[in-house]
C-alpha cells in the first residue's frame, strides 16, 4: 500500500475539456435576458386582467412584479462573481474559440436556472434532506469501509485513506468526505459546475454570504404567493480556506487514464455520476482502474443518461442496472445494492417534482485488471 502511495501523477497537467468561456458568458446573459422576458410576460397577464380580477389578488401587480425584479437582481448579482471567476479561469489556460470545436454549445437559460437550484441543493440549509438522501448513503459506507484505517492513519501520522469523487458537481460530497479526515479529491467537467465549486472554495468563507433567489421565475405550481422569490442564503456552513479539496477540471475518464492513477484510491464514491459518461462500460472500468485491491466503490444516482447523445458528442450508451451491474461484478464483489426514492436540484415548494428511483450500491475491488485502462 505505502508503494501504492508513492505513485505520483498529476491530473491537472492533463488536457483540460473543449469548452468555450465567450459561450458559457454569453449563457449567463441570457438568463438576464430570459428573466426579464418574464416578467414581462407576467406584467402583461397582470396588468391586463380587469379591476374587478386585480381586486381579488392576494398582492398588487406592482408588488408582485417589484420583488420578483429584486429576487432576478439578487441572481444575476450572484452569477456576475460566477462569471469573472470563469474569465479569469479562461484567461489563465486558455480556451476553444467559438465555432473551433463541435463540442461547443451554448448552454441553454434552463441549465442556469439548474444551476441555481444545484446551490441549493448542495450549499443551503433548504437543501439538506435532499442531499442527505444520497450524502449519508456514501458517507456512511465510506466510514463503514475505511474508517478504521483512517483512525490507525491518523493515530500513526501516516498517509490518510484517499478517496476521490468524479463528476463532483458543486463540490459538496468531497468537501464533506474532507471534513470526515480522509485525503480527498475530486474532478468536474462541466464548466458552470466547476467553476461553482471554484466560487463556494474561494468566496464563501462566511455562512449564508450570499442571498440567491432560484425560484424567481417559478410562477406555476405554488402553495404560497410568495414561494417563487423566497432567499435562499448560501452557504449554510462557512468554507474555510483550504476546506474544500481539489478539483480539477476534465472528465474522469480522460483525467484518470494514467498508469499512475491504477490503484492510487482507497475509495471510490460516485454521486449521480455513473450515468453521466458517454461510455458507462468504461467509467466501469476507470472505477476498477483507480481503486486499489480491496478499495470500496459506493455509488448513489439513477441511469437517465442525461449526456448528449448527438453526432457532435459521439455515441452514447443507455445500459440498464441489470447490465451494469455484470459489468461492475467482473471487477468488484457487490456488497449491497438498492433502490432509492430521491430529487435532484428540485424546488421544495413545488406542487411538482421529478422523482428519480436512484440505484444505491457498494462494491469491494478485487484483482481483476482493468483492460484498456491507463495503457495509453
Amino acid at each position: 500500500q505505502e508503494a501504492r502511495r508513492a505513485i505520483h501523477w498529476n491530473p491537472g497537467a492533463m488536457q483540460r475539456p473543449q469548452w468555450s468561456a465567450a459561450l458559457h458568458l454569453e449563457a449567463l446573459r441570457a438568463y438576464r435576458e430570459h428573466s426579464q422576458r418574464e416578467i414581462a410576460r407576467v406584467r402583461r397577464n397582470l396588468t391586463g386582467l380587469s379591476a374587478d380580477d386585480q381586486a381579488s389578488l392576494v398582492r398588487k401587480p406592482e408588488e408582485q412584479l417589484r420583488v420578483m425584479e429584486l429576487a432576478v437582481e439578487a441572481n444575476v448579482k450572484f452569477l456576475d462573481q460566477l462569471a469573472e471567476l470563469m474569465r479569469q479561469g479562461s484567461s489563465a489556460a486558455g480556451e476553444v474559440q467559438v465555432g473551433e470545436s463541435q463540442q461547443c454549445s451554448m448552454p441553454s437559460s434552463k441549465t442556469v436556472q439548474v444551476l441555481l437550484q444545484s446551490f441549493t441543493r448542495e450549499w443551503s440549509k433548504e437543501g439538506l434532506e435532499e442531499r442527505r438522501v444520497c450524502n449519508d448513503l456514501l458517507l456512511n459506507a465510506l466510514g463503514g469501509h475505511l474508517g478504521k484505517e483512517l483512525e490507525k492513519a491518523v493515530a500513526a501520522g501516516s498517509a490518510l485513506p484517499k478517496v476521490l469523487c468524479p463528476a463532483s458537481q458543486l463540490g459538496r460530497l468531497p468537501f464533506e468526505v474532507r471534513q470526515m479526515g480522509y485525503d480527498c479529491e475530486a474532478c468536474e467537467a462541466r464548466p458552470f459546475l466547476y467553476y461553482g465549486s471554484e466560487l463556494v472554495s474561494k468566496q464563501c468563507r462566511e455562512r449564508g454570504l450570499h442571498q440567491i433567489q432560484p425560484y424567481a421565475l417559478n410562477t406555476c405550481n405554488r402553495f404560497q404567493a410568495e414561494d417563487n422569490v423566497r432567499v435562499t442564503p448560501v452557504p449554510d456552513v462557512e468554507v474555510a480556506e483550504g476546506a474544500m479539496p481539489p478539483v480539477h477540471f476534465g472528465e474522469f475518464l480522460q483525467l484518470y487514464n494514467t498508469a499512475g492513477a491504477c490503484g492510487s484510491f482507497d475509495g471510490l464514491l460516485t454521486a449521480f455520476a455513473l450515468d453521466s459518461s458517454l461510455s458507462v462500460l468504461r467509467y466501469v472500468r476507470t472505477a476498477a482502474h483507480v481503486v486499489r485491491r480491496g478499495g470500496l466503490w459506493a455509488n448513489f444516482g439513477p441511469l437517465a443518461y442525461d449526456a448528449e447523445h448527438d453526432e457532435g458528442h459521439g455515441q452514447g450508451l443507455e445500459l440498464s442496472w441489470e447490465e451494469i451491474r455484470h459489468a461492475v461484478s467482473v471487477f468488484f464483489h457487490v456488497l449491497e445494492e438498492r433502490f432509492v426514492e430521491s430529487l435532484h436540484a428540485a424546488d421544495s415548494e413545488s406542487m411538482m417534482q421529478l422523482q428519480f428511483s436512484c440505484i444505491y450500491f457498494t462494491a469491494v475491488r478485487n484483482d481483476v485488471p482493468a483492460q484498456g485502462i491507463g495503457e495509453a
